[in-house]
């Protein structure tokens, strides 16, 4: 068991993923922003881009070095030892947002709590929580699947088993592929389910675009920024082959069975509402 208590100590080290704007500059915290200036090492998944966030801001690093995901599982391991010889206060910025969300950042956690080092958050703007709240779909129950893949049937296969999933599913996609997967998407879950398309949040051009698969599918060609993508989950009604249970209910009611017992029986065995296949009983009889 492990006890991570990263205020407990002010002299010694600690590792604090920082999280930074992903689009508007002034989206970054007054608290993150005095991490960074009294950080001894910054380290980031791309140093031009934190490079210039730091400018901008007016901090000038004690110490800039990469860690970038095709790295990040050798170079944080010395990140991280050096940190604890040195007490050093280390800060870890991903390209923008909060790292380890579809960023480097985990294995970089995963590796402090193999050496005892302290680590922590520091929160602030992410892509996927922010397109959602915006998308006008159902907030209380989501999935996040981050990047989907680049080729069709890959994409076709990854997103079949969760064409029944009831919650709000969130996807992050680059501007050049977005049309495409929506396409996609409008084959695999159906034309008519909902879905938001949200691109540049937080800056000029930020855009929300909600539709169904089909009318996005049409009408989306071409976008610039990156986009995430909001689809609703899947409803009872969606999820109802009215065929199959009504011809269960015959089979039933011809052994015998009442319209109530059958119902729930068939509910269960479908994992369906069982008012909604009582109410195709009744209709039937």
């Amino acid at each position: 068991m492990i006890r991570n208590k990263p205020y407990q100590s002010k002299e010694g080290p600690l590792v604090a993923l920082v999280t930074t704007p992903i689009g508007n500059m002034e989206d970054i915290t007054l608290r993150a922003i005095h991490y960074l200036s009294d950080a001894d090492v910054i380290a980031a998944e791309d140093t031009r881009n934190t490079g210039l966030l730091l400018s901008h801001l007016g901090i000038k690093p004690k110490k800039l070095v990469s860690l970038y995901a095709q790295t990040e599982a050798k170079d944080a391991v010395k990140l991280v030892q050096d940190c604890k010889k040195n007490n050093w206060k280390v800060a870890y910025c991903s390209d923008a947002g909060m790292p380890g969300i579809s960023d480097p950042g985990a294995l970089l956690v995963k590796c402090c709590y193999e050496n005892d080092v302290p680590v922590t958050i520091l929160p602030g703007p992410t892509a996927s929580l922010s397109a959602l709240v915006l998308s006008g779909l159902d907030s209380a129950d989501f999935s996040f699947y981050g990047f989907l893949p680049t080729k069709e049937g890959q994409i076709k296969s990854f997103l079949t088993p969760l064409v029944k999933r009831k919650e709000t599913l969130i996807f992050y996609e680059s501007p050049k592929r977005v049309s495409k997967t929506l396409s996609i998407m409008a084959k695999v879950f159906g034309e008519d389910r909902e879905v938001t398309l949200v691109r540049e949040l937080t800056k000029l051009y930020e855009e929300s675009i909600k539709g169904t698969l089909k009318e996005l599918s049409q009408e989306i060609e071409e976008v610039k920024g990156e986009c995430v993508i909001i689809v609703k989950g899947c409803s009872d009604q969606e999820e109802v082959d009215v065929e199959q249970i009504k011809k269960l209910l015959r089979k039933g009611l011809k052994e015998g069975k009442s319209a109530s017992s059958l119902s729930k029986e068939i509910a269960s065995e479908l994992d369906l509402s069982k008012n909604l296949v009582y109410k195709i009983a009744l209709e039937l009889k």
